[in-house]
């Protein structure tokens, strides 16, 4: 009577000289079974989180745009790069008269500014004026700069020359963005801030901002750290430093309508103040709205 074959090997086994284990000199690459095994997932880059200064953009973009006295502006386009502004002004808060300004740009490509962006106005009966310089060399660097010229002086003033009240630096990366400003630089005084900002994930950023400032014999350094969580319909941000801190909160409700809510809170004066902003968009109008703690209530309707 055949002997059966032993239940170790099967009865295609190799010969009895070979092991049926496989052995550890073989290469073949190891099957996993199907609870093991890898499948490629889902990533997505990191997208570059914008400027240190617009982490409360979604928040602040719903509060209107105050204003007192009489306000007449009108706009009109030449060509795709030449827009002529001219706006009539009557305040107590605001600088009283007519401006007229331009802003001109000669050619762009691939949102790369082959020569500056220029934006002024001036006032025609004091020759006062803002003008604006942006220029972006290469994609990854923008350059700013705006420069105010003082009205002309009266008998028994002196003439001032031009002011920079602010110049800027800004490199932008696929994931981060480091800008450097300065402000009002002067013998006396000036102010410089360098922040710096970058994406964790798509959603998630992070960064921090160094401040200097001296006035005469007086100097002051602070650091400011930040965070924002972005979503499609929701989005918060905080910032904070040793003398104050933000918090801000967006939220699109539906289609038409936008809320958020800001809170304030400075050590050195001793106050916060928290803010809850709306916005209601209509086809034919928009409405934006606030109230605070300190009873400030209003709206504006635009058409």
């Amino acid at each position: 009577m055949p002997k059966k074959p032993s239940s170790s090997c099967r009865e295609d086994s190799p010969p009895v000289d070979e092991p049926c284990l496989p052995s550890q000199r073989r290469t073949e690459r190891l099957i996993f079974p199907k609870p093991l095994i890898t499948v490629e997932g889902i990533a997505r880059a990191p997208l570059n989180p914008g400027d240190f200064a617009s982490l409360h953009q979604r928040t602040y973009e719903l509060r209107p745009e105050w204003f007192e006295g009489f306000q007449l502006n009108a706009s009109k386009t030449l060509a795709v790069h030449r827009i002529v502004r001219a706006s009539w002004n009557l305040s107590h808060v605001t600088p009283t008269g007519f401006r007229v300004g331009a802003q001109l740009q000669r050619r762009c490509s691939d949102s790369v500014l082959k020569t500056p962006l220029v934006a002024f106005d001036v006032n025609p009966g004091t020759l006062s004026s803002n003008v604006s310089l942006l220029y972006r060399p290469v994609a990854s660097v923008c350059c700013e700069i705006n420069v105010q010229v003082p009205p002309r002086g009266g008998s028994g003033t002196e003439d001032q020359g031009p002011v920079i009240d602010k110049a800027s630096l800004q490199h932008t990366g696929s994931s981060t963005t480091t800008t450097l400003r300065c402000y009002r630089p002067g013998r006396d005084s000036c102010r410089l801030t360098l922040d710096h900002l970058m994406s964790y994930n798509d959603r998630l950023a992070i960064g921090g901002e160094l401040l200097y400032e001296w006035y005469r014999n007086t100097s002051n350094a602070q650091i400011a750290l930040a965070a924002r969580y972005n979503h499609e319909r929701h989005s918060f941000a905080a910032t904070g430093s040793r003398e104050a801190f933000d918090l801000s909160y967006w939220r699109r409700v539906n289609g038409r309508l936008q809320i958020g809510s800001s809170l304030a809170c400075s050590y050195r004066e001793g106050k916060a103040i928290g803010t809850i902003y709306y916005r209601l968009e209509h086809p034919d109008c928009t409405v934006r709205g606030l109230f605070d703690s300190d009873w400030s209530i209003g709206f504006t309707y635009q058409r």
